[in-house]
């Protein structure tokens, strides 16, 4: 199907859909991802509910967790397979691409709420502004990127919720503004969505830990950034509440597939996970939504 033709509401991807949600009643094959699909997100949200038992009642966030499910370069198939689950379907789901994120929603349920997680190019943003049922972006990491969304984004759409992307592990190959919370950019985007941007809803931080230091975390310690990304949210809730009077609570958008259990033991109130549900993910080449 042509770019032009995925617009939401348009015969042609109400036509996919309809194909789609047959399919999954009658293909074999699609059955049975179905089931494996349901079966590991099933296995997730146990160990999102022992990681949260396992932190206590004091643990930063209290007893919210969502989770994310990561369908980047993933057919629609699997999703709507997630989504529609008997079991009580998964509504939140993540995605790394503006350009597919916008024909999956163009296809699939408008009950799906949308994270868009990737680095944000300002180019794209009218594009993204525009998806109606986009729930959160957790990419935020500039001022003027901030104030582009909220001035693209459509009268009458809700509200998207923002997390502002902290580079706690320092690496190049990372976007996000620097962990100082007394000067530099960070304050600059945050002040400028809590004050500039109606359209926005500051919900939190989000960082992209570095894995090596999960995993060379011994036990009893955290991942270095995990624990950067808590201090940096306690010092803007301090700086929020000198300046502005108002108690705040920023939630964090914090671990994947190797390191969400220790993630939430921190305080993560967003996890993102995708290849521990979905799978090994084909090259973005090799990828295709139907």
């Amino acid at each position: 199907m042509a770019d032009v033709e995925y617009e939401p509401g348009s015969e042609a991807a109400s036509n996919i859909l309809k194909d789609l949600q047959e399919k999954l009643q009658t293909d074999t094959e699609l059955q049975e991802r179905a089931q494996e699909l349901i079966l590991n997100i099933q296995d997730i949200r146990a160990s999102v509910n022992a990681a949260k038992a396992g932190a206590g009642t004091h643990r930063r966030g209290g007893d919210e967790v969502q989770l994310i499910a990561v369908s980047k370069l993933k057919p629609a198939s699997d999703i709507l397979a997630l989504h529609a689950a008997a079991d009580g379907g998964q509504v939140h789901f993540g995605e790394n691409y503006i350009q597919e994120l916008w024909k999956k929603h163009a296809i699939l349920p408008t009950t799906i709420s949308w994270h868009f997680i990737g680095g944000l190019q300002t180019s794209s943003i009218s594009k993204l502004a525009r998806i109606r049922n986009l729930y959160a972006v957790h990419s935020i990491d500039s001022a003027k990127k901030a104030v582009t969304l909220n001035r693209l984004r459509p009268d009458g759409f809700p509200v998207v919720n923002v997390f502002v992307q902290v580079n706690t592990s320092g690496e190049d190959s990372k976007s996000g503004v620097e962990p100082e919370v007394d000067g530099g950019e960070l304050w600059d985007v945050i002040s400028t969505i809590r004050k500039e941007c109606p359209k926005l809803n500051l919900v939190g931080l989000m960082t992209i830990g570095a894995i090596a230091r999960s995993q060379a975390a011994k036990e009893g310690e955290e991942n270095e950034d995990f624990v950067a990304l808590v201090k940096v949210a306690e010092g803007l809730e301090g700086r929020i509440e000198r300046e502005e009077g108002v108690k705040v609570e920023l939630k964090l958008s914090m671990g994947m597939s190797d390191d969400f259990e220790s993630a939430i033991g921190i305080g993560a109130g967003f996890v993102r996970v995708g290849s521990s549900i979905f799978g090994a993910r084909p090259k973005k080449a090799d990828a295709s939504i139907l």
